[in-house]
């Protein structure tokens, strides 16, 4: 009788979005000393230090990058959304290969995508446009062995303009599901993240359902008590087990897809970004390590 495959374990892994203020070589060290083996990174960032001594500096440092946001990029840091304007998208596309090669000179192998929860345009129009790009992106990712994981953003209050607009293209993951199988590719899946999963109804059925699309990452934050998902922004993000999200049901929704890979602490918190770096990275790996172990 053949055993089944063990599943890979979960692990903690740090985003620089809930450490600001670093460069990314301090960033980095920030990550090793608290314990991480796992981080995400600013495509941006790591083209403008230089992918040959990130790379050199993460060997050093015993540190792996499970993502990195900016396949699309707004500015040196800030990933942008899938559904810019053809114009904006177009000028995105003149130094891709820069930032893919970028991607395979540290070894990274997934590329998150932020995917507009809505527009202001024809919603059906939207949904064609965000395949289509999809698709190219991926084709074009696939020749540096990287994978494209799309987010579906289910927040609704606080979000950027760029964001909103009163027409769904894919603001949960089953509708984000569909708008990926019409991509049809099996190197585009879903950057699960759990702050938006809560948003929508913290429904086990979202992330077990996803199959056979694949989760190629996963982001976690913790959700604030007594207040309506509706009303819920970004910036309310807390610690993995320090607010109200039903962890065990989460992890055991992620066990049944066999995920198993980096849970990457995000957090945009003001109140929490004015503690001392160190504390917000313990605090990070703790809280992360109490979700993975009780797994």
């Amino acid at each position: 009788m053949t055993s089944r495959p063990t599943r890979p374990p979960l692990e903690p892994c740090l985003n620089p979005a809930t450490v600001t203020g670093l460069d990314l070589e301090d960033f980095l060290c920030l990550a090793a000393v608290t314990s991480f083996h796992t981080v995400e990174l600013s495509i941006q960032r790591v083209v403008a230090y230089g992918p040959e001594k990130v790379a050199t500096l993460l060997s050093e440092l015993g540190l792996s990058v499970a993502a990195a946001s900016g396949i699309i990029p707004a500015g040196p840091v800030l990933p942008a959304p899938l559904l810019l304007t053809d114009d904006a998208y177009v000028a995105t596309l003149a130094d891709l290969p820069e930032r893919l090669a970028a991607f395979q000179t540290i070894g990274c192998r997934v590329a998150t995508v932020l995917l507009n929860p809505r527009t202001g345009d024809d919603p059906q129009s939207a949904g064609a446009i965000a395949v289509k790009r999809l698709r190219g992106l991926a084709e074009v990712a696939a020749h540096y062995g990287v994978r494209l994981a799309v987010e579906a953003v289910g927040v609704r209050a606080g979000l950027d303009p760029c964001l909103e607009g009163p027409h769904e293209v894919a603001a949960t993951l089953p509708h984000l599901a569909e708008l990926l199988e019409r991509v049809g590719r099996d190197d585009v899946g879903v950057c699960v993240d759990s702050f938006h999963w809560a948003a929508t109804g913290a429904d086990p059925g979202h992330l077990t359902g996803l199959a056979p699309l694949r989760i190629e990452h996963v982001q976690i934050a913790d959700v604030p008590a007594g207040l309506s998902p509706d009303r819920w922004t970004d910036e309310m993000r807390l610690f993995p087990g320090e607010g109200a999200l039903d962890w065990t049901t989460f992890t055991e929704a992620l066990a049944a897809t066999e995920y198993g890979g980096p849970l990457s602490v995000e957090l945009f918190n003001p109140e929490l970004r004015l503690l001392p770096e160190s504390e917000i990275a313990t605090r990070a790996y703790v809280t992360a390590r109490a979700i993975v172990d009780t797994a």
